[in-house]
């Protein structure tokens, strides 16, 4: 008996090169946010490497003794992850720690603006090509039906890290994808998939804000692992 084998179909298309941030995007409202790991104390501030003089307790009275305040519970961040995203949105994050990009925030907006792009390819006949005009950020992967789950979508665009050049690296068709998921300013995350059954595909859409990918700042914007 002869066995046939089946061979997944997978593929992915990565978002635009922008030479300034797009208008509208979070880019124009925010600033860069501070590295999580310096070699050095940040300008301005004491260097933590030198022994500091020790505070001096201060004595009051009795009555006039203040109870210590009680911390606060702080507010959790972004909305919740939908249960079938929330590999892609851990992945994500995953990689992002290794490069010392904060985590990302889940975006119901984002996450239809991406389920809208993903239906609109699968009303074209399955098309696969990236949403025009579009202010945000943007990834796509597709494969046969099943192939792909969240975290072996991230892992195919994070697989583009081995042909990234640090510290020096800029956009390219090979690392498009890999640069917008560490990109270190993007704040926020939304994805969708939807399944073409007309050519038996799935095709994953992934939304970025503010977008990675911008011209001149690959070289803060792309750590290496480790950040060194």
């Amino acid at each position: 008996m002869r066995v046939r084998s089946l061979i997944p179909f997978l593929m992915a298309a990565c978002g635009p090169i922008y030479p300034n941030p797009p208008a509208g995007s979070q880019q124009q409202r925010s600033s860069p946010p501070s590295p999580q790991h310096q070699s050095g104390p940040p300008g301005g501030a004491a260097d933590p490497w030198q022994p500091q003089p020790e505070p001096q307790p201060q004595l009051q009275p009795e009555a006039q003794t203040q109870p210590r305040p009680q911390p606060q519970s702080q507010p959790p961040r972004g909305a919740t992850v939908p249960a079938g995203m929330q590999e892609i949105f851990d992945a994500h994050n995953a990689v992002r720690a290794k490069h010392c990009a904060q985590p990302l925030t889940w975006s119901p907006k984002l996450a239809a603006v991406a389920q809208d792009w993903a239906n609109s390819l699968n009303q074209q006949g399955c098309k696969f090509g990236h949403k025009p005009n579009n202010k945000f950020g943007e990834n796509l992967a597709a494969g046969t039906v099943g192939a792909l789950d969240g975290e072996s979508v991230l892992r195919m665009w994070y697989d583009e890290v081995k042909h990234y050049r640090f510290p020096d690296g800029g956009f390219s068709m090979e690392t498009g994808h890999f640069t917008q998921v560490v990109w270190r300013q993007t704040t926020q995350l939304g994805c969708a998939v939807t399944t073409c059954k007309t050519k038996n595909l799935d095709i994953w859409v992934c939304e970025y804000d503010p977008p990675g990918n911008v011209q001149t700042m690959y070289r803060q914007q792309v750590l290496p692992a480790g950040c060194k």
